[in-house]
This record gives C-alpha cells, structure tokens and sequence, in this order.
C-alpha cells in the first residue's frame, strides 16, 4: 500500500467530468480518478478550507463519527472493478474496551466501511487523514509524468494547464506491461 496525496483537481473539458489526480509518495507517478461534479465541488470547498453555517454532506458524515465516537483513521482506494476505483474507509471505534483474549490487538476496534474513492478523498481532507493506494492500482494504474516529485508548484501548474485529458486517456491505455508483453 502507498501513501497518496491530492497533487490536483482538474476538469477534463472533453467529457465535462472532474478528475482528482493523487500524487504517489516517493514515485512521480499519480493516479488519475475521474469523479463527480458535486464530489469535486465539496473536495474543493474543503481544500480551500470553506466553512459553511449549516454542514455539508461530508459535514454531517464527521459529526456523525464524533457523535458515535468513532475517529476516522484512513482512505484505502483498494481497488478497480469494470473501470470504477473503489476505497474503504477505516473508523476507529473510540469506545471499545479490550478485554485480556484481545490484548495486544485494535482489529476488533477498526470498522471498514465501504466507500467511493471520492467521497473517501474528501473526508480525508476534511480530517486530515491519510489516503492510501493500493500497490496493485499503483502497478496497473499510475502513470509516470517524468515530472520530479520535488519539482515547483510552478512547473506542475504548467503541467496541468497544458493538460490534454485525452492525451492523459491515452496515456492509461498505452502503459507498457511489466515485461513488455502482449496479452494473448
């Protein structure tokens, strides 16, 4: 499993369709998932930091974990089923008690619930939780933008701003195999 972040939220003006892009700790690889119009309105209030008098949806999800008790630990985007990412999102329950059997083990503690990635990606922000990454999706799914991970706010903006979503599109589908075989 990796560790993500969100490198950048862009419009792929060709399909109308927000795409969050994550950026993969210690690779220049990013995952590029594709998202909803209402998803990518609430992950941008929350990375710009907005409060509202009245919660959002996202909102009302935490209230509802610091009612029941419940913390939320991480964002697992775990998988890619028929072209649709799918993540689980991992709770702590801060009311469990360990008995002596269970000592030594939080597993009983954890709840996996599961979640679309953004969705996941926004309650992650919003808690400042961790996002992760399968290694499969990173293998199978991550693209390599040969920019340096340590590289200028500046020269990823260039980046994104000449962005042909179709271009990217391509990118995804002519990723050469491990070994540079076709499938049969």
């Amino acid at each position: 499993m990796r560790r993500a972040w969100i490198k950048a939220l862009v419009l792929d003006k060709a399909h109308n369709s927000p795409v969050v892009i994550l950026g993969i700790e210690g690779t220049n690889k990013v995952v590029p998932i594709w998202i909803g119009a209402c998803e990518a309105n609430a992950l941008a209030i929350n990375l710009e930091g907005l409060e509202f008098p009245r919660p959002l949806t996202h909102d009302l999800i935490v209230n509802i974990l610091d009612a029941l008790d419940a913390r939320l630990e991480k964002a697992i985007i775990h998988s890619v089923k028929d072209n649709v990412y799918h993540a689980t999102l991992v709770i702590r329950d801060l009311t469990f008690v360990e008995t002596e059997d269970e000592e030594g083990s939080d597993e009983h503690a954890l709840i996996e619930i599961d979640a679309r990635p953004s969705d996941s990606i926004v309650l992650a922000v919003k808690k400042g939780v961790p996002i992760y990454v399968s290694n499969e999706i990173v293998e199978e799914h991550a693209i390599d933008l040969q920019i340096p991970e340590d590289s200028s706010d500046e020269e990823f903006k260039k980046f994104v701003e000449s962005l042909d979503i179709d271009k990217f599109r391509e990118m995804l589908k002519d990723e050469p195999d491990e070994e540079g075989e076709e499938d049969e």
